[in-house]
């Protein structure tokens, strides 16, 4: 399955928090191409969402909350899908709409 554009950013952004801030190691941990990751992190520093001291990147605060909400998304998709998983285990009843 191919990743959102919000997949990717929310990957970098978690790996930039888990100290993986190297663009070397970012490219690896977050399975990017260079170019794709050049992109990505050039994006991610001009919206503020990141910074680069001498060739490492650190979190913004800025950045530390647009995480925080990524993350909560994606607790809420966890719960959503398990809500539609149980659901759908539940026996599907009919009703007859025709008297005989």
């Amino acid at each position: 399955m191919r990743r959102t554009r919000d997949d990717i950013i929310s990957d970098i952004l978690e790996a930039i928090d888990s100290k993986i801030n190297r663009i070397s190691s970012i490219m690896k941990n977050v399975n990017l191409s260079a170019s794709l990751a050049k992109k990505y992190i050039s994006m991610l520093a001009e919206e503020g969402l990141i910074q680069d001291y001498n060739g490492e990147y650190k979190l913004t605060e800025k950045g530390r909350k647009i995480l925080e909400q990524l993350r909560n998304m994606r607790k809420m998709e966890l719960e959503l899908a398990n809500i539609i998983y149980e659901v759908r285990k539940e026996p599907v009843v009919f009703h007859q709409f025709y008297s005989k």
